[in-house]
């Protein structure tokens, strides 16, 4: 198992493969649809019926590559290997997805998400992997998901800077706005994964367990009631999330009457970097769970409040973005890091470490929530008339603020429920770590 003394320079060198990858989220978010449904003319349902299609795919590629990450075993490393797999194939699909040629079609559409999203689990999969089994120690696991989602953020940060700056200055359009990310998401990523590769230490495998048995797999994850919480709570909290991100280009433009989203996500995400080490300290004094409860708590308030936001209310607007920017690194940071605590129940039992295979199921049921609620809602828009091009009728904005702000809100709202039976504290997660040493002791005394 790693080192729990893992020295911070190697922490920071890890995280920096973070940063290209956290630029990927917020222009799928809310470029996405505006690029191909209103610039390039596929319809807005079209695209979301495709968004939600094309994340079937994650239910084949996510555990299968998870399982391979765990189980193939090169002498680089078994989570190394797929650094250079990977970024090849997302370098790839961002190309085709960022920098769609004039006339594309929804066939091209649906090729060109499934690649991008296949590359990126090729990358992200082994990368969250490979994190969780740095340190077996509960605090320094925290620190490890802080920093690299502190750097993820950073990326996300330097996604709204490129749009704000190319808007302030030509008035880009959002294929302009994409294609600028897309090569910047390109260069670095070979960039950031040489750093890694290079200098970051991959704990040595466990022993190999016999062949791989899919019915044993689904009942450790489901036998795992920490996780299957967690991974519930997840699905649910990312449902209502993609609900909003969906619509902000819509609701700020058409009911807001702000043209320029890129400043206000600039406030969004500096505010959630300067707090991510916030609920990490949060954390450790009050479990990881009710520090992830506080922080959905404060969204789903936020979301709600949104409703009462009017033409013209922009300072509102910004307030309740930045209000809830601030709980954005422990919406994030703190489930990663609990999923890497629930591995250790697994591990206590069969000394095995899976953590490929359970980063891959929590991966495939949160992008579940973020695909069905970033189609579910482009569809509800179209069912109603919305016009992506610009809406000026009532009804339809009426219907545009209710989907951006109540269906978030009662989501996030059930899953901060989900995560008050959570169980696997602090003190709990000392006691397996402790089982986990005597049975390796007693198997390594047995083999001598």
């Amino acid at each position: 198992m790693g080192d729990p003394r893992v020295k911070f320079r190697t922490i920071l060198a890890f995280g920096t493969l973070a940063f290209p990858i956290g630029m990927i989220a917020l222009p799928v978010a809310i470029y996405l649809a505006p690029l191909y449904s209103g610039n390039l003319g596929i319809g807005l349902g079209v695209v979301g019926a495709a968004l939600i299609a094309t994340r079937l795919l994650d239910f084949v590629t996510d555990p299968l590559i998870g399982i391979i990450s765990d189980r193939w075993r090169p002498s680089i490393g078994r989570r190394r290997v797929r650094l250079i797999i990977g970024s090849l194939t997302l370098g790839g699909g961002i190309y085709m997805l960022f920098c769609p040629p004039p006339g594309v079609n929804a066939v091209y559409f649906v090729v060109a998400v499934s690649f991008a999203y296949f590359g990126l689990t090729t990358v992200r999969l082994p990368y969250t992997a490979w994190a969780a089994e740095l340190s077996p120690d509960y605090h320094i696991r925290t620190k490890i998901s802080s920093t690299t989602q502190f750097f993820g953020i950073s990326g996300l940060l330097a996604s709204t800077l490129i749009p704000t700056y190319l808007i302030a200055q030509y008035g880009a359009s959002p294929a302009e706005i994409m294609r600028a990310i897309g090569w910047t998401i390109i260069v670095l990523l070979p960039i950031m994964s040489t750093i890694v590769f290079f200098s970051v230490p991959e704990p040595e495998a466990p022993p190999k367990s016999k062949s791989f048995d899919f019915k044993i797999a689904a009942k450790v994850l489901a036998s795992n009631g920490a996780f299957v919480r967690l991974s519930l709570a997840g699905l649910v909290a990312g449902l209502g999330e993609a609900f909003r991100q969906s619509t902000t280009v819509f609701f700020a433009r058409d009911v807001v009457g702000l043209e320029n989203i890129g400043q206000v996500y600039f406030f969004y995400f500096s505010a959630g970097l300067i707090f991510v080490p916030v609920w990490a300290w949060l954390a450790k004094r009050i479990e990881k769970h009710r520090a992830l409860i506080l922080s959905l708590l404060i969204v789903a308030a936020t979301n709600g409040l949104m409703y009462f936001v009017s033409h013209g209310d922009i300072a509102a607007f910004y307030t309740l973005f930045i209000i809830k920017g601030l709980c954005f690194g422990g919406v994030v940071v703190l489930p990663y890091a609990m999923i890497a605590d629930t591995v250790d129940v697994d591990t206590a039992d069969t000394l095995d470490r899976q953590q490929g295979l359970f980063y891959s199921v929590e991966a495939m049921v949160q992008k579940l929530g973020t695909a069905v609620g970033a189609g579910l809602p482009l569809i509800l828009l179209a069912v109603v008339g919305y016009n992506a091009a610009g809406e000026t009728d009532p009804d339809a904005l009426h219907a545009l603020a209710l989907i951006y702000s109540f269906f978030p809100a009662v989501f996030v709202l059930i899953a901060a429920f989900m995560v008050r039976g959570y169980s696997l504290t602090e003190a709990r997660q000392r006691e397996l770590r402790s089982e986990i040493a005597q049975k390796q002791s007693a198997l390594s005394n047995s083999q001598t």
